[in-house]
């Protein structure tokens, strides 16, 4: 929510900032009313999950403000592929500056199975209607099993990716990380026990993006050490997913723009038969 009235408020500033900029004797012209501002939101006949809008002001730039985006288009098509209650934001420009219209919500009770049943929703999730569990590749005898170790060191133009054993001043200690878990049933649910640090342990929900490979989680972190990863920037940022197969999964987390740190992880059940 805090996003979307972010996005308005950067419209409404550059309303200001030209109006600020011109001759005191300029005039915008008369404020739209709120009343005049017309447009429909229409759910898709056959996919409950897909909706239609369409800006009916006459000779009126359109701005849409959507749970998955926002749009300048007088017709535009979005998909929403979780269930929960949602709200559209649209606004025109007027003469006399930007207008909102009252916030249209609704509520989706169903998950988009043909949005979810691409190779790397199946390779996190096992699949729709399934779960899949990860651990950080390390364990109390600071053994890796499917990488080097559990984190590796990155930035502009350089990559660093030293056995767990030659790192010692890292901070990071050896021992069992919990899991995090990642479901298609019903939702995109997510969850993760931190078993080295509970109070990064939390339930929520994550969301995928396949065309860019990345992934962001909402609610909860996806497992992690308080000495490296105290240096994130933020872990509820879209991470990139440098890789991912159906046991393996390298994220970028990052410190700033231009050093970063990769965390592997591992599947649980790759972990248990290794």
């Amino acid at each position: 929510m805090k996003n979307i009235f972010r996005i308005l408020y950067s419209l409404l500033g550059v309303i200001l900032l030209f109006s600020a900029c011109t001759p005191d004797t300029y005039d915008l012209g008369a404020l739209a009313n709120k009343s005049d501002l017309k447009f429909t939101v229409t759910k898709d006949a056959t996919n409950p999950n897909k909706f239609i809008l369409k800006s009916l002001t006459p000779n009126a730039q359109p701005y849409w403000v959507t749970p998955v985006g926002t749009s300048l288009r007088m017709n535009d098509t979005i998909v929403i592929p979780f269930p929960g209650k949602d709200t559209i934001f649209y606004s025109v420009e007027s003469p006399g500056g930007i207008v909102t219209a009252e916030p249209y919500t609704f509520e989706v009770t169903t998950i988009d199975e043909a949005y979810v049943s691409g190779q790397m929703w199946t390779d996190l999730t096992g699949g729709i209607n399934k779960s899949k569990t990860w651990v950080l590749d390390i364990d109390a005898n600071a053994v890796s099993k499917g990488f080097a170790g559990p984190f590796y060191f990155g930035g502009t133009g350089w990559e660093w990716d030293p056995a767990f054993k030659d790192i010692p001043w890292a901070g990071v200690s050896a021992g069992d990380y919990g899991t995090m878990t990642f479901d298609l049933k019903g939702n995109a649910n997510f969850t993760a026990d931190n078993k080295m640090f509970p109070d990064l342990s939390g339930t929520g929900k994550f969301m995928l993006f396949p065309g860019s490979k990345e992934l962001i989680t909402y609610g909860a972190q996806v497992l992690h050490d308080k000495a490296q990863g105290g240096q994130v920037a933020n872990w509820f940022a879209r991470m990139t997913i440098k890789t991912l197969d159906a046991d393996h999964m390298q994220l970028i987390a990052k410190k700033d723009p231009n050093n970063w740190l990769v965390y592997n992880y591992i599947s649980k059940d790759y972990y248990d038969s290794h």
